[in-house]
């Protein structure tokens, strides 16, 4: 468990931590628990606009690391 947690937050020569997905997963979260708290709250679940701002943030961070020179997502 200790290396697959590893492996999510570093990069590939897993000793880095990448900021990237760092952030990617404390964004995820975030998003769900406020989701969480906003139906706890109102009594409402909004599926499509949740559908919406969690594909972007995914989206987002797929981006991010296919950008990345030294991702392993890019075939190096």
């Amino acid at each position: 468990m200790k290396k697959f947690l590893l492996n999510l937050v570093t990069e590939p020569d897993n000793q880095t931590a990448c900021p990237i997905r760092v952030l990617a997963i404390l964004g995820v979260l975030q998003y769900l628990g406020l989701a969480a708290a906003h139906y706890f709250q109102h009594a409402v679940f909004d599926a499509q606009g949740f559908a919406m701002g969690f594909g972007t943030i995914l989206g987002g961070a797929g981006v991010a690391l296919g950008l990345k020179k030294d991702s392993s997502i890019n075939g190096r």
